[in-house]
């Protein structure tokens, strides 16, 4: 690797906050908040009931994509719903627009990179095909033989499964921009957005790509909310309350963000405005329990003091900290312990703000949209209040942002603790 400087020079955020920067900045500085609570009708009379934070006014054809791309999309999906694949490429093109970024699509060595995230793509559509597909076969004919079962079954949803491999997700949305460097899909869980800079700025070093953009999307489902319900992480009153004494779990939310990635050099050709320098971060994985963190052990602490430790810096020179911030009662106690244990109980500096009680917890795209958001707190300078905050719980030894504040910011460090046990601390700063 070389000395190469990464900078962010373009952000396309998509949330229940609204469409693009400006839209989404203007409701966060305002605490606007959307949420709404969402029926789903299993079958006759029997409903299921659950709070979410869901895009509005989301129409694809507002971005000015090339309809030819839109139409040989459909064409394949057999102009099925392919709603995540939308949510992407509406965020990546809002980054490039953002970043100026210009590039010939139809020029193969163009050495533009792509790395994008999601849990994934497309399983919610391919649930409802199966439930319903399925259910129909055997309604209309309980005698049919398991070969002719197979048969059908199989015609009906190939194509369809086809497309759940992730390589599809990154084929289409690479083909839909002309984008022909170095691309990944990466999924880390919760974490993942954070993982994918992190191959964007190794990609960019490493002199595969001139310009990587990264994006992240997710959305909420039926099947993903009766499950969280179930383990009990969902809270009664659709409220994140983000390490309060109250905190009983996190709501989801449609969404998520592109940002554009380069090297300082290459933005400075182009004369690109830049948000922050990534000066780089920490990555571990627990590898214990899937849905719960490792109490007893130390790598999250770890993974924090890594990421000042590779981007040479102390505790002290971090202005803001970003949590994951789920609200729920064992990630809350395990991150704020991390974080007393790297800055020291009720430290003064930095200071602390969580985000999802704006948007939601995205899921796979959270960390990405939160980074986004960022962005535009070193860009004005402000510093958002965590929301839903009666009380903070004593015991965490943790004090928060409880109002909007014009504090020195110069470096934040954005963490995830995501499922499975992927961590990851990343670091900014303004130039």
């Amino acid at each position: 690797m070389n000395d190469k400087k990464i900078v962010i020079t373009g952000i396309g955020p998509i949330s229940s906050l609204g469409i693009g920067k400006t839209q989404i900045w203007d409701s966060v500085v305002k605490a606007q908040v959307s949420m709404r609570l969402d029926k789903y009708i299993v079958d006759k009379g029997i409903e299921k009931e659950f709070y979410t934070h869901r895009l509005k006014n989301f129409d694809l054809s507002d971005f000015g994509l090339n309809q030819n791309i839109i139409k040989d999309i459909d064409s394949w999906k057999k102009n099925k719903n392919w709603q995540d694949l939308k949510h992407l490429l509406a965020v990546i093109k809002l980054a490039l627009d953002d970043s100026k970024l210009q590039f010939d699509p139809k020029d193969i060595e163009n050495n533009i990179g792509l790395v994008i995230a999601h849990e994934n793509p497309g399983l919610d559509e391919f649930y409802e095909k199966v439930i319903t597909e399925s259910y129909n076969l055997l309604k209309d004919n309980r005698n049919i033989s398991k070969e002719e079962y197979f048969s059908v079954f199989f015609e009906k949803i190939q194509k369809q499964a086809y497309d759940l491999q992730t390589f599809m997700f990154l084929f289409h949305a690479a083909k839909s921009f002309g984008i022909h460097g170095y691309s990944l899909f990466v999924n880390n869980a919760c974490a993942s957005g954070l993982y994918a800079i992190e191959a964007a700025a190794d990609i960019i070093k490493s002199g595969k790509c001139d310009a990587v953009i990264v994006a992240a999307i997710d959305r909420t489902s039926i099947f993903k909310l009766l499950w969280f319900s179930e383990l009990g992480l969902y809270p009664k009153d659709g409220l994140i309350k983000p390490f309060a004494k109250d905190r009983d779990g996190f709501i989801f939310g449609e969404g998520g963000a592109g940002l554009v990635i380069e090297s300082l050099e290459h933005a400075k050709k182009r004369k690109a405005k830049v948000y922050a320098e990534y000066l780089g971060g920490g990555f571990s994985l627990e590898g214990w329990k899937v849905t719960i963190s490792d109490l007893t052990s130390r790598s999250y602490e770890k993974t924090i003091s890594e990421a000042l430790d590779r981007c040479l810096l102390k505790k002290e020179d971090i202005d803001l900290l970003v949590p994951h911030g789920v609200g729920t009662s064992i990630t809350d106690a395990y991150e704020a312990k991390t974080i007393s244990a790297v800055f020291g109980k009720k430290a003064n500096k930095p200071l602390i703000t969580a985000l999802k009680p704006y948007s939601g917890h995205n899921l796979g795209s959270c960390a990405l949209l939160e980074t986004a958001i960022l962005m535009m707190a070193l860009e004005t300078g402000i510093v958002p209040r965590t929301l839903n905050i009666k009380e903070i719980d004593k015991k965490l030894n943790i004090d928060l942002v409880t109002e909007n504040c014009r504090p020195k910011l110069k470096t934040i460090m954005k963490l995830a603790c995501g499922f499975a046990g992927y961590n990851a601390a990343s670091i900014f700063r303004k130039i």
